[in-house]
């Protein structure tokens, strides 16, 4: 591969990467959906079967292998996927660059495994810690062919290969886990979707290293991947702080219960926008030079998500007391309430969620640092008055963090994008308060809901006063914004060349 074919065609209007980043999004919003039901299926019935525990010990060795992310992966790979020309020094620096060090920690990692999960608090994870070293160095060989397949705006081959990877891993991790592997259900299944996704990654990309390594190009790649080293090392920071602390107050259990608020918060959010943020970077970093189409872009996908993530965050966290013993037990009841402030938390996600992706887009790789750097001195702040509520005052400690940072954010991205803040923390406003009132129908009904009613019965009845209810609050109160998605629609549908800048 030369230097012509790892650059992007002069050619490449506006209108062309809007189209391309439409039909991924048919893609990933597809994959997406897909996951998540047959995820939440194979988890409802491991949770049952493992428990919280083994998900803690996973989680917690996430601290350590999250501490090597800063270093290795995507910290190197995405200055691939944001600068304009790439040489096969590039690729090939890259390449061997990463996937040496991955190499490096993971025997450290290996050998230092008793000590490392003493150090955390944790025992039981030095286990594990040999098994996803070994992992860890097998992952890395997709790096630069995945990163490779985002820039082209090739989704869809990842998806594709993601989807495949997710269905055989799952599908193995619940026969472990019926045959009594325990923890080490999640470590093989996790084995069988690297070696699928790595495979698949390699073949997707029709690339191949060389050995053409240049100081050069380590050098030109340099000041955006130290800016993203550090953006990853204070992310880390900033994530590992509330389960380490967590750890210490309650151990495993209380990791784990965490950690399964996260992923059903995460997962809604995953399936409502997950693929508008996944595409980000890359769809900003193509149409930088034309300032109007970013807006444009921005203004249509908020008035989606938006009209989407509020009703679906807040109608959750209404039917999670009934649902979540219903689903995975009574086992797992401690973890509602941190469920319910998660899934609060949508209403930042449905915009905020977006910013950092922007600001790294236009290639301001400084503002991120100010963001994390001051959400982490929000954390150790608040973290002693917290603490004493265990589980769910940190949970509540990870939401004021994100809402105190989200204005901050939201100005850098003005001044970075030139994308008014106001509009930012505005924007949706009319779901916003049809959401709210939803809230309020949803309470009103469940309270007159005879009590010999069976909770899938009583849930079922929430659910259907919460589509009705917001959809007359929207009818009434946000026809501006029903008719903004409309035209939102007809704009990704008929997008025409209207920008003079070629990308």
């Amino acid at each position: 591969m030369g230097q012509a074919s790892c650059r992007f065609p002069s050619d490449m209007t506006a209108s062309f990467i809007i189209r391309r980043a439409m039909r991924n999004l048919v893609w990933m919003f597809a994959h997406s959906w897909g996951s998540a039901i047959f995820g939440l299926v194979s988890f409802a019935i491991m949770a049952r079967i493992l428990g919280p525990e083994p998900y803690g010990i996973m989680a917690l060795a996430s601290l350590i292998f999250g501490l090597v992310g800063i270093f290795v992966g995507p910290p190197l790979t995405e200055s691939l996927q944001q600068r304009e020309d790439l040489s096969d020094a590039h690729l090939d620096t890259t390449f061997w660059l990463n996937s040496g060090l991955t190499v490096l920690f993971s025997i450290i990692i290996a050998l230092l495994a008793k000590p490392l999960a003493n150090l955390i608090g944790a025992p039981a994870v030095a286990d594990v810690l040999p098994a996803l070293s070994l992992l860890m160095v097998l992952g890395s060989v997709e790096g630069v062919p995945g990163a490779l397949l985002q820039r082209r705006l090739e989704n869809d081959k990842v998806v594709l290969i993601e989807t495949v990877s997710e269905v055989v891993s799952t599908g193995a991790a619940l026969v472990l886990a019926i045959l009594g592997f325990g923890v080490w259900a999640l470590v093989l299944s996790m084995a069988v979707g690297t070696v699928i996704s790595a495979a698949g990654i390699i073949y997707a990309a029709k690339w191949r290293p060389g050995f053409a390594v240049s100081r050069d190009a380590f050098r030109e790649l340099f000041a955006f991947n130290r800016d993203t080293v550090l953006t990853y090392l204070l992310g880390y920071i900033d994530d590992a702080i509330p389960r380490f602390l967590l750890s210490m107050i309650g151990g495993e259990r209380a990791v784990g219960l965490l950690a399964m608020a996260g992923n059903v918060s995460g997962m809604l959010t995953e399936l409502l926008m997950g693929p508008f943020n996944e595409i980000a970077m890359n769809v900003v970093a193509r149409l930088q030079s034309s300032r109007k189409t970013v807006h444009d872009l921005l203004d249509r996908v908020f008035a989606m998500t938006t009209a989407a993530i509020y009703p679906a965050t807040l109608g959750l966290a209404m039917v999670a007391p009934l649902l979540v013993p219903l689903v995975v037990g009574d086992e797992w009841v401690a973890a509602v309430l941190p469920i319910q402030i998660f899934l609060v938390l949508g209403i930042r996600d449905a915009t905020g969620n977006f910013n950092i992706a922007i600001l790294r887009g236009v290639g301001d790789s400084k503002s991120p640092l100010l963001i994390l750097s001051i959400g982490i001195v929000l954390l150790g702040a608040m973290a002693p008055f917290l603490m004493p509520y265990g589980v769910v005052g940190i949970a509540a400690l990870i939401a004021l963090r994100t809402f105190l940072t989200w204005p901050l954010s939201a100005l850098l991205v003005q001044r970075a994008a030139g994308y008014s803040a106001l509009h930012q923390l505005t924007v949706g406003w009319q779901a916003l308060l049809s959401a709210i009132g939803m809230v309020g129908a949803v309470w009103t009904v469940q309270k007159f809901l005879p009590s010999e009613w069976f909770d899938v019965a009583i849930i079922a009845a929430m659910v259907a006063t919460g589509i009705v209810a917001y959809g007359a609050l929207m009818f009434l109160i946000g026809v501006r914004q029903v008719r903004e998605i409309r035209e939102g629609m007809t704009w990704f549908r008929n997008h025409h060349d209207s920008v003079e800048d070629a990308i």
